[in-house]
């Protein structure tokens, strides 16, 4: 019952209460019966013990599910022996706090009604539901953004998305540009990327979801390959996304049946007919799946992975057999395995959106039939739904979406060890590792709350990463690996230790961005900036780390995998990993051996990408080629150059002008000034007379200069809320 502990503890404001009135009390004449001697189990379900009917105890017990009713068990509950005079002590004291917090809480609501809010400090790692209490202003900026692909559709990606991070990125650099290089261009002879690509594109990213898969018309959803491409192509299948053909200690993070199994082709049998096969082999939409995701995967060589050869026959038979997936008539709970591999290889091929779209039918699929609330599911259907919540929580992550389903609507309990499957350790780990995603998803970057003060995100981010930090600490010795190579062949535990880097990252990221928007702000009003002087800096130091340790992994995988080939979660991580090194090479002055390395081997995992045809591939290779170079220019300008002599404002004109009138306008008062003045270190006697024909007083430069005062001066946790970036 271990999952089912952490959920049910929040579905009503008293349970104890509720099963209470839902039970017959205890039969003061029974006789207690000795353990050996029972006949019945210790404790009935709720609905037998009303109904004083013997109950099996199984969960659902043989009663409740003949009867197709909830079977609910009381909880467990410790009963202790205290004296009287103890027990009434204790009554008076705890009225006695209750009465002091009552009055402590109303006195905090009447000095700041802002913060009136419990933070709490050790809540659990599920998504926490909004309380319809609201103190903002209905004006509040939109969260996300509304990005661009290439056809012009636009899509709404939330503040965990990449997308949404890498277009602040550069819009950010597409600001500082003309103040740090005094509109000129950039250096056409910059090994790998000019930069130009990269601050053209704000506003858009690179997804295929607006150009369909090109599939066949015609096919025949029951015709199967030989029995030994199909050995082959499942044994492929199976290393990447299951338990490595059973050589993996960990069982695999994911479960989708038994991938040894061949199926019979009852064509080549010669038995039955090609109408009734099509009506009666509708689990060959699964088989058809995996073909067409083990074709997209040994698209290795170059120019592989064009149109028409990714597997599109093989997706066209799997699509055919299931018919329309909005048809709740046609659906049943064993098409929901199909559905999420359907989502895994749509994310292969770089179309996220119908991945989400297709994780979210098999979701509501599993819902319809209870599955979440565990009705008739045996082990396979309870790793099956499991899976489908990973990939929910995984998508929505990357997407910055709401999930699916709430942690607390979840009454399945963990998957077990039992003969015949793999082992469970890599799935439950994953499992926990998801919900600790939608504790980041839904609390840190409040995805579904509303109304977070800055000191109650700071909370919430450190929970987060103390949940992270046990998540690691408590794995079990199969799972654990050290911080540096060698790791283990064990592919599918190297993959999770890279998704928990990746939320690492994903919950410090904001605050070191911001930390990289000060500091250059810093140089440009003063020449001078102290990232080590950074509140947060060892969150930003950690952010670093875990940045390496994915790369590292990543090497790692290339290594151990058939071809070099990653999947794209760990090329998502390693482009993640590949751009907080950038950022930490902009404003640390001293700089580790290895990470210009790292950040070439990311590149060229990109560059390798590209070259079979990925359009995902040639995108992200030609962002960090383009950004690699436009921050070597930064930091060679930064550190190298002469404190900021070069650029079209001094920092005496930016003080100046955020010093006069208009400045104080642009902030709100002169205070904002002051503070600005104070923070640089700068003399604040400065000219007061007003100039009307420098630089600061074009209108390109005095927004730019408006734009500086405001990121030195933001606080950190904000871009949690709003995410301003």
């Amino acid at each position: 019952m271990t999952g089912t502990s952490s959920t049910t503890s929040s579905t009503s404001p008293n349970p104890t209460n509720s099963q209470k009135r839902e039970r017959l009390p205890v039969n003061p004449r029974r006789n207690k019966v000795p353990v050996d001697k029972r006949k019945r189990v210790a404790t009935a379900c709720n609905n037998c013990n009303v109904r004083r009917v013997k109950c099996s105890g199984d969960n659902p017990c043989r009663q409740c599910q003949r009867g197709s009713r909830q079977c609910v068990y009381p909880e467990a509950v410790e009963k202790i022996s205290v004296n009287k005079t103890e027990w009434e002590y204790l009554q008076r004291r705890c009225a006695e706090l209750e009465s002091q917090n009552g009055r402590a809480a109303h006195e905090q609501h009447l000095l700041s009604p802002v913060t009136a809010h419990n933070i709490p400090l050790a809540s659990s790692p599920i998504c926490m539901r909004a309380d319809g209490q609201s103190h903002e202003d209905s004006s509040q900026p939109t969260e996300g953004r509304l990005l661009q692909d290439t056809d012009g559709t636009a899509r709404y990606l939330g503040e965990t998305s990449g997308a949404t991070f890498l277009d602040n990125l550069k819009s950010f650099m597409f600001t500082i540009f003309p103040l740090a290089f005094h509109h000129s261009q950039p250096v056409p002879q910059a090994p790998g990327g000019t930069g130009t690509a990269f601050l053209s594109s704000v506003g858009r990213y690179q997804t295929q979801d607006s150009r369909p898969l090109q599939l066949p018309r015609g096919v025949d959803p029951t015709w199967l390959p030989s029995r030994t491409d199909m050995t082959a192509m499942l044994a492929g299948l199976r290393y990447f996304i299951q338990d490595g053909n059973g050589d993996f200690p960990s069982g695999g993070v994911f479960f989708w049946g038994d991938l040894s199994r061949v199926p019979l082709d009852l064509h080549a049998s010669g038995s039955g007919s090609p109408e009734v096969d099509a009506q009666q082999q509708r689990h060959l939409a699964f088989v058809h799946t995996a073909f067409a995701f083990a074709t997209h995967l040994g698209l290795t060589r170059p120019n592989s992975k064009l149109d028409g050869q990714l597997g599109e026959t093989y997706f066209a038979r799997a699509r055919l057999l299931l018919g329309n997936p909005l048809d709740i008539t046609t659906y049943s709970s064993g098409d929901v395995a199909v559905l999420a591999l359907m989502a895994l290889y749509l994310v292969e091929n770089n179309r996220r959106d119908a991945a989400y779209i297709s994780i979210s039918t098999a979701m509501h699929i599993s819902i319809m039939h209870g599955v979440h609330r565990g009705w008739s599911v045996d082990e396979r259907g309870k790793r099956t739904f499991w899976t489908v919540y990973i990939l929910d929580r995984w998508l929505s992550c990357l997407m910055g979406r709401p999930p699916t389903i709430l942690d607390d609507a979840i009454r399945l309990v963990m998957p077990e060890d039992i003969p015949g499957m793999p082992p469970a350790a890599g799935l439950k780990a994953n499992i926990e590792l998801a919900r600790i995603s939608g504790y980041i998803v839904c609390s840190s970057y409040r995805v579904t709350q509303r109304g977070q003060t800055a000191d109650r995100v700071e909370c919430y981010l450190h929970r987060a990463l103390e949940l992270l930090s046990n998540w690691r600490a408590n794995l079990p010795s199969t799972l654990q690996l050290p911080d540096d190579p060698p790791f283990t062949s064990d592919r599918a535990c190297c993959s999770l230790h890279m998704a928990q880097g990746q939320l690492i990252i994903l919950s410090v990221r904001p605050i070191f961005f911001m930390a990289v928007k000060k500091a250059v702000a810093d140089w440009f009003v003063s020449g001078a900036w102290f990232i080590e002087d950074h509140p947060h800096i060892n969150l930003i130091r950690s952010c670093s780390d875990a940045a390496r340790r994915n790369l590292r992994l990543g090497r790692w995988l290339c290594g151990i995998s058939p071809a070099g080939k990653l999947l794209l979660p760990d090329l998502h991580h390693v482009f993640n990993a590949a751009i907080v090194l950038m950022l930490h090479h902009i404003v640390f002055l001293n700089l580790r051996t290895g990470d210009v390395a790292d950040i070439a081997f990311a590149i060229e995992c990109f560059e390798r990408e590209a070259e079979t045809g990925s359009k995902y591939g040639k995108d992200c290779a030609k962002v960090l080629q383009d950004l690699w170079a436009l921050v070597r220019r930064l930091r060679n300008l930064m550190i190298d150059g002469a404190g900021g002599a070069g650029v079209p404002i001094s920092g005496e004109q930016i003080l100046a002008g955020l010093s006069n009138h208009d400045g104080q306008a642009a902030f709100g008062g002169g205070q904002s000034g002051q503070g600005i003045l104070s923070h640089a270190g700068v003399s604040q006697q400065q000219p007061q007379q007003h100039q009307t024909d420098g630089p600061l007083y074009q209108p390109q430069y005095q927004e730019l200069a408006t734009e500086l005062a405001t990121w030195i001066n933001s606080d950190d946790m904000q871009f949690y809320n709003n995410f301003l970036l």
